[in-house]
């Protein structure tokens, strides 16, 4: 990795950082801004469809359409009811799955390891009555049940998907990519979901529009020793995780 890339990885942490931050004071900022975005952009992610691989496309729509609906929830008093609870759920579930599919598809132990640590994600997701909406101020998600704990496992696993499946540089690009979400979590765990999702969803947005802008950023193979070590790490963590989640449900 050249001083150059470490360079654009750190502009683009600190891009993603000031992004989610305006997103999460301005909800109506976020809701013209995605919804206006995605209207103009939506051609280049017609492009998309027309690639080998299904798993770019699918995720761009996913997220587009996950921060769209987040953002129509954060300005409306549709937030305020039961179905942010589902919706947030269901939308988390489907984009872990997403990669546990693709993992799965690809077939190695490391990947069959991470599919492992992906399902534990989703049957360790806790309590959805205690997500919600601020009522007032900068009307943001909260998730008050979700861990520390959970949220350091759902790190790790996706950085380990990503080396697996697209390389060693794509893995130390992402790493801005969580990391900027990440932070947040040292100030306020519980909006964490949100600032997942507004910095993926950006990222995703531009990357996945203009992929000239970092496609030389994102080449590079992956060290087969190296990828078992991290899935077992990945496995094991949340293998650890399940167990005491469990642990505490029969206590």
């Amino acid at each position: 990795m050249t001083l150059l890339t470490a360079f654009y990885i750190l502009l683009l942490f600190i891009g993603l950082v000031a992004a989610q931050e305006v997103f999460y004071r301005f909800p109506k900022f976020s809701l013209y801004f995605f919804v206006i975005g995605s209207v103009i952009l939506f051609p280049c992610w017609v492009l998309l469809i027309g690639v080998e691989d299904w798993f770019a496309w699918m995720k761009v729509l996913t997220i587009a359409l996950g921060i769209l609906l987040l953002s129509v929830l954060r300005n409306t008093r549709l937030g305020q009811t039961v179905f942010v609870q589902w919706a947030t759920y269901v939308f988390l579930t489907v984009n872990i799955m997403e990669a546990v599919v693709k993992d799965f598809s690809t077939g190695t132990i490391a990947n069959y390891l991470n599919v492992v640590a992906g399902i534990l994600l989703v049957l360790t997701l806790d309590r959805i009555d205690t997500i919600r909406i601020s009522p007032t101020g900068s009307k943001d998600v909260r998730w008050t049940a979700m861990t520390m704990a959970w949220i350091v496992g759902y790190t790790i696993w996706n950085w380990v998907f990503v080396y697996l499946n697209f390389g060693f540089m794509s893995s130390m690009v992402h790493l801005a990519v969580l990391g900027s979400a990440f932070v947040v979590v040292l100030v306020d765990k519980d909006r964490w979901l949100q600032a997942r999702l507004f910095t993926l969803g950006t990222f995703f947005m531009i990357f996945h529009s203009f992929p000239h802008l970092g496609s030389k950023l994102f080449e590079g193979g992956i060290n087969e020793m190296l990828g078992l070590v991290v899935g077992l790490i990945s496995a094991g963590f949340m293998v650890w995780y399940a167990a005491a989640f469990l642990g505490k449900r029969i206590a």
